[in-house]
């Protein structure tokens, strides 16, 4: 019996054992075509990397726990050089920073704010008093770049206030009081080990222009570039476009020029200096809705204030992250170049840099992988960004209970906040209701069950319009664009031939109910705004209903006959009550009757716009239906929803009810 045991215990681990070797094996093969299809790899670069995989396969196996304690990561010393304040990938490494301080792996020594504006500092105390790690030195720039370019405005939200009026995040210096940059650099540099440094510099060359050029002080009695050449040992710089054809030195260098010459033309040779160039981070594109979907658990976050209160949606691209990770991680996880020198040429706007090969050389570079190494650093990104330090109670995103009508405002109600932050990372100045409505989708709006969301879509429509003038007035921009008529109307196709890029808010909506429109008029006019206009876009029931349905075929959202009466004869004197209540707002009629090319008619002419509903009327947007139920291209869902409430409308004559009560017929029996 015990020789059986041993027998079935042996062929159990040797099985178990050929299993490993297999695995490994495998592993190891596919390590081998990663590290091979590093392009122009020298072979000890491609030997060591490939032993780097190789241990990685065995951690994955355990044997990482056999190591001896020495063996474990020792945080590398490091110092933040970032002109914060324009584009967003500089707060997406603050982010990664923090957490990297929190994993052990990175000492950061202090942070460098590089382009002027006390503000911008204090971002960056927003961000590290945010995440956990407040006293960490902040170092201002005061003599840089001057007015550079300013991609996306958001320092503004060291303004933001919560609802009870308070600062919506929590700060722990004086941002007007910070360390002249260079001087904090001098400082920091003076306490630290020789050749202990590691600079991640991913702004302009403006401080360490400055820190080069400064002589003796109360920190040391060396020259800033010899006090940089003895304790740093590598910079990771974002700059350079070295395979493009064009060797463009990059944004940051181009606008402060003379000062990336001070810093190129002066590196000490003994400190390494590693490029990121653009075409790196261009293929890493974290979008707006990507990045609060990210965030979709959380209420109170800076990122998301960034996004949910700026229009960040500019065609930026995760570029600034790659020389953290890269300082952090390790040569390891970019393709670099081969060594050499490289050479800045101060042309301005059309500086260039030059790189020669050289074994002996201080430089190398960042080679682009291919789409699937740029989805790994961004996936890299987008896990940090996940960690969440104040989680809501509730999540908006799937899976989530099928909920309409009463059950669908009793979900919304607690998550507004999110449901808005969702909406304004991709709104711009826009409040689109057609698009608004895809945040309920998670509880069964699919389109054509548009009625089941409209009470729950008007609470959310009325919290964010006032959320929406917030945010424009914050931009400075108190203008109103209203584009409003009957559903269908043609209000979208008169936008499209339109400019409305500069309002600080445009507002799409039928805005049905009694007085909404006047409300949503005074409203604005008490947020400040006095430039307000009205356009009333005018179209014939029939046409509109017509309408509906052909967009309810392209898009699955239809609109209910009953609901499309109702928002048209709401119609009625509504131009007038505007013009005698708000004689100051500026009145656009266009009418677009019968889908002819919208044309803009006097406010007399529009006063006269028919906006009655006949018992003819009815009669032929009932005969219309019947003629869509024969043709058989709307499925039975669809032509419920646009049938929904037909025998409600009894108020236009029995013939009229006994179409309608025929029309439920049918579609009854197309069910079955």
């Amino acid at each position: 019996m015990k020789t059986t045991l041993k027998k079935k215990l042996f062929g159990l681990s040797l099985s178990l054992f050929v299993a490993v070797i297999a695995i490994g094996i495998a592993s190891c093969s596919s390590t081998k075509q990663v590290v091979n299809n590093s392009p122009n790899m020298p072979k000890a670069q491609k030997a060591e990397r490939f032993h780097a995989a190789e241990s990685r396969v065995q951690n994955s196996f355990g044997y990482a726990e056999a190591r001896e304690r020495s063996d474990e990561i020792q945080p590398i010393n490091l110092i933040l050089d970032a002109d914060f304040g324009s584009s967003t990938d500089d707060l997406f490494a603050l982010m990664m920073i923090n957490h990297f301080m929190d994993e052990g792996r990175v000492d950061l020594k202090g942070i460098i704010v590089d382009r002027e504006g006390a503000k911008n500092a204090g971002v960056v105390d927003i961000f590290n008093t945010y995440y956990g790690h407040p006293n960490v030195p902040v170092g201002l720039e005061r003599n840089g770049v001057k007015n550079p370019r300013c991609f996306i405005p958001y320092n503004g939200i060291c303004d933001l206030k919560d609802v009870h009026g308070n600062p919506m995040f929590k700060r722990s210096f004086d941002e007007n009081k910070c360390m002249e940059g260079y001087k904090l650099y001098r400082k920091l540099l003076s306490e630290a080990k020789d050749k202990s440094i590691t600079v991640v510099a991913i702004g302009f060359m403006t401080t360490i222009a400055q820190l080069f050029e400064s002589g003796a002080d109360e920190y040391s009695k060396e020259k800033g570039v010899d006090l940089f050449g003895k304790k740093v040992k590598a910079v990771y710089i974002q700059s350079g476009r070295f395979e493009a054809g064009d060797s463009l030195s990059g944004y940051n260098m181009r606008a402060a020029s003379k000062q990336a010459a001070v810093f190129y033309n002066n590196l000490p040779k003994d400190v390494d200096i590693i490029m990121s160039p653009s075409n790196i981070g261009d293929l890493m594109d974290y979008s707006p809705k990507d990045v609060l979907a990210d965030l979709s658990t959380t209420e109170r976050n800076p990122i998301k204030a960034v996004y949910t209160h700026y229009t960040c949606d500019t065609g930026q691209r995760m570029w600034d992250t790659n020389c953290l990770v890269n300082a952090v991680d390790g040569d390891e996880g970019y393709y670099l170049s081969p060594r050499g020198w490289v050479t800045f040429v101060d042309l301005g706007e059309a500086s260039q840099m030059l790189f020669k090969v050289d074994p002996a050389g201080n430089a190398r570079y960042q080679m682009p992988g291919d789409s699937y190494f740029a989805q790994e650093k961004l996936m890299e990104i987008r896990r940090y960004n996940r960690i969440n330090k104040y989680p809501s109670q509730y999540t908006i995103e799937s899976p989530q209970p099928i909920l309409t009508r009463d059950a669908a405002v009793e979900w919304t109600r607690p998550r507004l906040t999110q449901l808005m932050d969702k909406y304004l990372g991709t709104a711009g100045n826009s409040l689109d209701l057609d698009e608004l409505r895809n945040v309920f989708r998670p509880i069964g709006y699919y389109g054509a069950n548009v009625g089941d969301y409209r009470k729950a879509e008007k609470m959310l429509v009325d919290t964010l319009y006032t959320e929406m003038l917030h945010k424009a007035a914050n931009l400075g921009k108190k203008s109103l664009f209203i584009v409003t008529g009957s559903p269908s109307s043609g209000k979208s196709t008169v936008m499209k031939q339109m400019d409305l890029s500069k309002v600080g808010l445009v507002f799409e909506s039928s805005l049905n109910g009694q007085s909404r429109l006047e409300n949503v008029i005074e409203q604005a006019k008490q947020e400040g705004f006095k430039d307000i206009t009205v356009m009333m876009v005018y179209n014939d029931l029939l046409t509109c209903f017509k309408n509906s349905i052909s967009k309810g075929k392209q898009t699955n959202r239809f609109v209910s006959l009953g609901y499309l009466v109702n928002s048209f004869r709401d119609n009625i004197s509504k131009l007038n009550r505007i013009h005698k209540q708000h004689p100051d707002v500026e009145i656009i009629p266009m009418d677009c009757a019968g889908n002819k090319k919208a044309q803009r008619v006097s406010f007399e002419e529009a006063a006269n716009w028919n906006y009655k509903v006949s018992n003819d009327d009815v009669h032929a947007l009932l005969s219309y239906l019947k003629e869509q139920i024969a043709e058989g291209d709307l499925d039975t869902s669809q032509l419920s929803q646009i049938a929904r409430g037909i025998t409600r409308l009894d108020e236009f004559g029995e013939e009229n009810l006994s179409l309608a009560r025929d029309i439920e017929r049918q579609i009854s029996e197309k069910k079955q």
